[in-house]
């Protein structure tokens, strides 16, 4: 099979495919989507490595332990690697049956970015005529939050970085790190939390903890997409959520680039200066 391969650069190269253990499925990729956080995770990755975290394909062979959905079945996943292949091994409690109605094209977009923000919303707790304030708000990532926020009742303040003002709000999504994020601390309302899902400032934050003390209860949150996965407080099935959300159009899903897999490297490039806003979808053709 043809993949992306880490060694000293990325390559685009024939390997073999993936083994498969009895609790995975084998997909046939059909898109990808990529995520900021891969720019880096490519470059970090160990030689030899298929990076690749969102995808959405059809079901080559079943898990051999005949759990899961059959051959044929159209699902989109979260891997924490091995994405950017023609076929990839998908733990059957990461994938999610894609409905009739969605592409794999939409549904690429969904689980890195849907995903931590469907968790992030769950720490929070109910947020009907609660005051959100999402930083990051033209990426991926925060415009599926300005969306499921405000499809659960929520005020919604969306912006780049967050500022010294007053006003108070009792969930801050806070993707970009450093001072934005030590504004956050300063701006969070009694009893309200900060979930941290970023830093693409890749700044140091410093912030006074008494300024937490006195709101009476206020937290911090860090949210690691990968050990909630892991851990099972986000599955496969928060995942059909959001799919059916996109099936009825409640969900739109904000696709700025249409590009072939073969152009993966190009297009990275681009994410990583920020040539664009909202999602990059590649189709494995």
């Amino acid at each position: 099979m043809k993949a992306w391969i880490k060694t000293d650069r990325l390559e685009f190269k024939d390997t073999d495919p993936p083994s498969q253990r009895s609790d995975e499925l084998l997909v046939r990729v059909g898109a990808i989507s990529l995520n900021r956080g891969e720019v880096r995770g490519a470059a970090r990755a160990a030689t030899g490595t298929i990076p690749g975290w969102d995808v959405a394909g059809t079901v080559e062979r079943a898990a051999p332990s005949g759990k899961g959905p059959a051959v044929g079945t159209r699902v989109a996943a979260l891997l924490v690697s091995g994405g950017w292949a023609e076929l990839a091994a998908v733990p059957i409690a990461h994938a999610g049956v894609i409905p009739d109605g969605v592409t794999l094209e939409q549904a690429a977009t969904l689980p890195i970015a849907g995903l931590t923000i469907l968790r992030a919303f769950d720490v929070a707790g109910p947020l009907l005529g609660k005051r959100v304030l999402i930083t990051g708000a033209r990426g991926g990532v925060g415009q599926f939050a300005t969306q499921l926020a405000a499809m659960s009742g929520a005020i919604v303040t969306a912006v780049r970085t967050v500022d010294q003002g007053t006003e108070q709000y009792d969930l801050i999504l806070e993707s970009v790190g450093g001072v934005s994020l030590a504004a956050a601390i300063e701006r969070v309302a009694r009893g309200g939390v900060v979930v941290t899902i970023g830093n693409t400032s890749e700044q140091e934050t410093t912030f006074n903890s008494r300024t937490l003390y006195a709101k009476g209860g206020a937290s911090i949150y860090g949210l690691l997409v990968f050990e909630e996965l892991e851990s099972r407080r986000i599955t496969g099935r928060d995942l059909e959520r959001l799919l059916e959300l996109v099936r009825t159009e409640a969900l739109r899903t904000p696709i700025a680039v249409r590009r072939s897999w073969t152009e993966l490297d190009a297009v990275l490039s681009d994410l990583d200066r920020r040539a664009f806003s909202g999602k990059a979808v590649l189709t494995v053709d």
